[in-house]
């Protein structure tokens, strides 16, 4: 009885401390839990990994803001590092007006690593308002909705862009998305109806929206939340295009980890009781 009873009075404050411990320790140093690979994530890797280099390019939408930053963020930068270690071309857009600044810092950090040409290896057209006009009018001409990038060069003056018209010269768009618009839109506007193959990254509660698209076809792949922003690090890392941080494997060690101590201390508090239970 005396045993079941303490383990039903653990003091709540020595619960959060040791919770707190298990999140905190693998954010100062990684325990590099295994990350098992899902088809979804994939699917996406084997399509990227597909494109020819210095083919055609690949199109990155930033459709998120810094509230979901800490799941598609390493996404992101895990993509671009695939792209640049595989030389392949990148043009990276934003359809909601936050993920400008998201898109140009990813893309800072990132090609310095892989000494990209900005213009040669990749382009930033930065955010354009009124989601359809601009998927619909990229299908048509993408000079037509940006006449210039970000910065205001014309994009006829960027050699990368010089053979680049609309969505047929374009391998394949990856949405990263936290909402709408995002993913769907993509899949509506320019996948339907400009056959341009689309592939996504969302945040972990919009997963199950998600999953039945890549089985239809509409999505050729998908990274589901954190875990599936790890498992994209984990693929990159094995195929020996990046040695980088992985900020998202570190994630997913610090949840796991919490996850472990919280089913202990469930298992913990029914044995308690059903001991105490027992002894009355």
């Amino acid at each position: 009885m005396r045993i079941g009873e303490t383990l039903l009075k653990i003091d709540r404050r020595m619960i959060y401390l040791i919770l707190g411990i298990a999140v905190i320790v693998p954010l100062i140093k990684p325990i590099g839990i295994p990350v098992n690979v899902m088809p979804e994530t994939q699917k996406l890797f084997n399509a990227i990994d597909q494109i020819p280099p210095n083919d055609k390019p690949l199109l990155i939408s930033v459709d998120f803001d810094p509230a979901a930053m800490p799941e598609l963020y390493p996404m992101l930068l895990a993509i671009l590092r695939h792209a640049f270690a595989k030389n392949i071309r990148v043009i990276v857009l934003a359809i909601w007006a936050p993920g400008t600044g998201l898109g140009e810092m990813a893309l800072q950090t990132v090609a310095p690593e892989y000494n990209k040409t900005y213009g040669k290896d990749y382009v930033f057209l930065g955010y354009k308002p009124g989601m359809t006009a601009v998927m619909l009018g990229m299908g048509e001409s993408i000079r037509g909705v940006f006449p210039t990038d970000y910065y205001g060069t014309p994009l006829d003056s960027l050699e990368m862009m010089q053979s680049i018209r609309n969505y047929r010269d374009i391998a394949m768009c990856v949405s990263l998305s936290a909402g709408t618009p995002g993913y769907l839109e993509w899949i509506s506007y320019a996948g339907a109806r400009y056959g341009l193959k689309i592939g996504t990254g969302v945040t972990a509660v919009s997963a199950a929206d998600a999953y039945p698209y890549v089985q239809t076809g509409q999505l050729c792949g998908l990274l589901a939340g954190l875990k599936g922003a790890s498992e994209y690090e984990t693929l990159i890392e094995r195929h020996g295009y990046s040695k980088a941080f992985k900020p998202a494997c570190q994630g997913m060690d610090s949840q796991s980890l919490a996850h472990l101590v919280i089913m202990i201390f469930i298992v913990l508090g029914n044995i308690g009781y059903f001991l105490t239970r027992r002894q009355r």
